[in-house]
């Protein structure tokens, strides 16, 4: 099921995040890659940002979410991640 998360959805969307983007270690500019490849602060400051995410929900957990932004003449997909 795809739902859109929720603030209690938090801990849930970071950790896929950062599982998933470890498939892109050694792909990712040294400069650019950090443990965590996220922080939950920079993950606020995103959802403060107006980037809405949705969950691929299976067996009660995300196996992969979506941030998308609506920035009036075009919604950006800011972030996919699956596991």
């Amino acid at each position: 099921m795809i739902r859109q998360c929720a603030q209690k959805d938090f801990d849930e969307i970071l950790a896929v995040i950062n599982d998933a983007a470890v498939a892109y270690m050694g792909f990712i500019p040294a400069d650019c890659w950090h443990e965590p490849y996220m922080t939950g602060e920079y993950l606020r400051h995103e959802m403060g940002d107006g980037v809405f995410f949705w969950g691929w929900e299976e067996k009660g957990k995300f196996a992969g979410v979506m941030g998308i932004q609506d920035k009036g003449d075009v919604t950006l997909i800011r972030h996919a991640y699956v596991l």
